[in-house]
């Protein structure tokens, strides 16, 4: 059985759908408890596996942030949001009133929005899961005895890792103070009611959550690309590691993901619309037909059963049929625009308006003379990616770049522009600072609405200043520190957890 089915088949145990806002759920007693997932894992490892997989559903499903609204539907719903946060997303539009509150900054500020708590609620979800998983294993110190626990457990304590790494972005205004209390930490699904630990421990939980991981998935084999492998969780430690400015080991692990030879970066005819091209090649709408995605989710027409109004492409894609198409729309910054080379064939992913309809487009768009509004309504089955393999080769010449290995990075960098512009010779006139500064910029172009913005404004400590096209806040700047630019401890945490009665 292909895992896209053994996922929805998970989710049908798994998946909650209520649209209550209950709050942080330290035993979610609504799919399963860690004695049942532990006892059925005795009889039935299998057990362990589709709880598992229920975990990678919840990356896409709507309702995972624990809401009915429309913007919930994962973690690109996240991707949005940040990517406006990080100045880079401009919201051109404001019809239907969606993700207006993250544009003007006022969600951010307020402990009662839902928009604080969808991801709080997500994230600790991701969390809990893990744990049932972990736990069910026979804990965080279990050596499996089996290869396929072995598998089942490396890919939960991945999950676990990067939840908390997400959470330390999104909720810490200032990922520098290290000695700081943050966020609960939770490693078992009996845990309850956690007092805050710094984010030095955070951290150190994402490290250890994520080396377990690389050694326990050493030879695994993934049967679709949902599943985190070896290569996945060395992407997640390199970025871990930028979060934290430590160079070396950012560079190490970027390194072993581009040396590993698994995925080329994607062609020119993948990641744009050019003139005359049929655009069947294109989208980001496959992400089986492009080695160059490593994680994403094959979403099937039947199978996921999402609605368009409810997804990534719903509230990006111009031609889908859905809020983008209809003036919630979302272009690229315009001084980030600016930046592009006349040379540079990803112009060609741009509108006039500085929309990414020649980037995005829905599975079949070229079928329908790329018309506004023309996607399905319901059952679409374009696909949603989490990291490729640009981000790798850019990450690794930013880091080697601060380590003063100036060769390395221009190898790495011009890897990738040569494939994008007619002349990628400026890069040997950089070393240093500004070589490490060109990668990141790059990193910004490339990987534009595709969530990873600001998590490089984190990682470098940037101030990001709103261009012209912005509707709110136009030429005001940000610093990566800014409280409106995190979110805040959702208020019925503070309410319910008598350990936790403070915002960071």
């Amino acid at each position: 059985m292909k895992t896209i089915n053994k996922i929805i088949y998970a989710g049908a145990l798994l998946f909650m759908s209520s649209c209550s806002e209950d709050f942080l759920e330290v035993y979610p007693t609504e799919t399963l408890s860690q004695e049942q997932v532990s006892e059925a894992s005795k009889i039935n490892p299998d057990v362990s596996k589709a709880t598992l997989l229920g975990i990678y559903e919840n990356l896409y499903r709507r309702g995972s942030g624990g809401t009915g609204s429309q913007e919930d539907f994962g973690i690109t719903t996240q991707y949005i949001q940040l990517d406006m946060f990080s100045a880079d997303m401009a919201h051109l539009g404001k019809s239907y009133n969606r993700q207006t509150q993250i544009s003007e900054l006022t969600a951010t500020v307020d402990p009662d929005s839902e928009y604080n708590y969808r991801p709080w609620r997500f994230l600790f979800r991701i969390i809990n899961l893990s744990n049932l998983v972990i736990d069910g294993a026979g804990g965080n110190d279990v050596v499996p005895e089996t290869e396929n626990l072995r598998y089942t457990v490396g890919q939960a304590k991945a999950l676990r890792g990067y939840a908390y790494f997400f959470l330390a972005h999104v909720f810490v205004n200032d990922i520098t103070n290290m000695s700081q209390e943050v966020l609960p930490i939770y490693t078992s699904a009996e845990d309850i009611d956690q007092p805050k630990s710094t984010l030095q421990e955070v951290f150190d939980l994402v490290i250890k959550d994520l080396t377990d991981a690389e050694t326990l998935l050493e030879g695994f084999v993934r049967e679709d690309k949902i599943e985190i492998n070896q290569d996945i969780v060395r992407g997640l430690l390199a970025k871990t590691y930028g979060a934290l400015n430590n160079w070396p080991k950012t560079e190490e692990y970027a390194a072993l993901v581009v040396n590993s030879g698994n995925y080329p970066i994607m062609t020119a005819d993948e990641v744009a619309l050019l003139p005359d091209e049929s655009g069947a090649v294109g989208g980001f709408n496959d992400i089986n037909s492009i080695p160059g995605i490593m994680w994403g989710i094959d979403i099937t027409p039947t199978g996921q059963g999402l609605a368009s109004l409810f997804s990534w492409w719903g509230f990006m894609d111009v031609y889908s049929y859905s809020y983008a198409a209809v003036g919630n729309s979302k272009g690229m910054d315009a001084d980030l625009h600016a930046n592009f080379r006349d040379d540079d064939i990803r112009l060609n992913q741009f509108s006039a308006s500085l929309q990414p309809s020649g980037k995005f487009y829905y599975k079949g768009a070229e079928l329908n003379g790329f018309a506004a509004f023309s996607g399905p309504q319901s059952n679409i089955d374009s696909d949603s990616h989490y990291m490729r393999i640009a981000e790798m080769y850019l990450l690794h010449a930013e880091a080697a770049a601060e380590n003063g290995n100036d060769a390395a990075a221009r190898t790495s960098l011009k890897a990738l522009l040569d494939l994008r512009l007619d002349d990628s010779s400026y890069i040997d006139g950089l070393s240093g600072a500004a070589l490490a500064e060109e990668a990141a910029l790059q990193a910004r172009l490339e990987l534009f609405a595709e969530g990873q913005s600001y998590f490089i404004m984190k990682r470098r400590r940037e101030t990001r200043t709103r261009g012209s096209n912005w509707l709110d806040f136009s030429g005001d700047s940000f610093s990566h520190d800014d409280e409106r630019l995190t979110y805040e401890i959702p208020q019925g945490e503070i309410l319910f957890n008598p350990n936790i009665n403070s915002q960071n």
